[in-house]
This record gives C-alpha cells, sequence and structure tokens, in this order.
C-alpha cells in the first residue's frame, strides 16, 4: 500500500467514526424515551434527609414545580453543572423548587462543594439509596422534572446545559 491510499483510508475511517457518533440516539431511559421530555407518569415517591436534618419527601413540594437533582462533590460533570443549576435556581426562585439529592458521598466533599459553587437551594442525603432506586438512577448526574401535580415531565442524564435546562424547566413551570 502506497502512503496515499493509507491516508485515504485513515481519513475515510475518521468520517465514519464522526458521522456514526453524530448520528447516534440521544442517552435514552429505562423505558426507551430520549432523556429530556418524557411522557408524564406520577413521579416516584421518596424520603430524604435535608442537610439540617430535617427530613422531606416528595409531598412536601406538592403545589410547587420540582427540579431534582442527584449529585456528587466526586463527580466531574455534576462540577461542569453545578454554576448552571445555581443560576437557573436563583431565576426561578419563586416560581420552581430545586433540590439536590447527595449520592454516596462524604459530609467534607459535600460542604465544600455547597460553598464552591454557591448552591443556593436545598440539598439532602439520599443515605439509603431510596431515591436514587426509586428514580432509577444511571449515575451522576442526573436531573428530574416535576409539576406541581407531581407529575414526572423530564428526565436529563449526564451533566446539563443552562439552554436545556431553562427549557424543561419551562416545561414544569
Amino acid at each position: 500500500m502506497n502512503t496515499k491510499t493509507i491516508i485515504g483510508a485513515v481519513a475515510a475511517v475518521g468520517i465514519l467514526l464522526a458521522a456514526a457518533v453524530f448520528l447516534l440516539p440521544a442517552p435514552s431511559t429505562d423505558d426507551g424515551l430520549p432523556s429530556g421530555v418524557i411522557q408524564a407518569t406520577p413521579a416516584p415517591d421518596f424520603t430524604v434527609d435535608i442537610l439540617d436534618g430535617k427530613e422531606v419527601s416528595l409531598k412536601d413540594f406538592r403545589g410547587k414545580p420540582l427540579v431534582i437533582n442527584f449529585w456528587a462533590s466526586w463527580c466531574p460533570p455534576c462540577r461542569e453543572e453545578a454554576p448552571i443549576l445555581a443560576k437557573v435556581s436563583k431565576k426561578y426562585d419563586n416560581e420552581v423548587v430545586f433540590l439536590g439529592i447527595i449520592f454516596q458521598d462524604t459530609e467534607e466533599g459535600v460542604r465544600s462543594y455547597i460553598k464552591e459553587f454557591d448552591i443556593p437551594f436545598q440539598n439532602a442525603w439520599d443515605k439509603t439509596e431510596e431515591a436514587a432506586q426509586a428514580y432509577k438512577l444511571t449515575g451522576v448526574p442526573e436531573t428530574f422534572f416535576i409539576d406541581a401535580e407531581g407529575n414526572l415531565k423530564g428526565r436529563w442524564i449526564g451533566a446539563i446545559s443552562e439552554e436545556k435546562l431553562t427549557s424543561l424547566v419551562e416545561l414544569i413551570k
């Protein structure tokens, strides 16, 4: 094989790989629906402990739209989206409740993360992983969007952009 043939073959493989990545479907949820807007279903109930020790469950948020973000301080994509969640939660402060659910983390890591990113919303421990199991968590970060009637209307797997977060918040507002 000559050099031009090898370069052409490598270029063709590169183009095919790029096309395959571009054409792959979005990450999907367990029900086969793409990450983002999903068919509305009743949101699973959960009970978690807010950092101040108070226990809360889904019913405590009924009547207001709710964004639940599962995160961990050791998670690079969580750190990437933290400033976005903080900014958007401030924008919708009186209209939408944001709740962070801490997944497999340490108290020191959590407190440092909240301070570093100036997280303004409540965060809770999922020590028994009840909430993670109820929402069929695939990993962190993962964000769920629940309307005021308690219906799960959106899910985002992985770090979320400001534009996507805002559009999914608008869906439940």
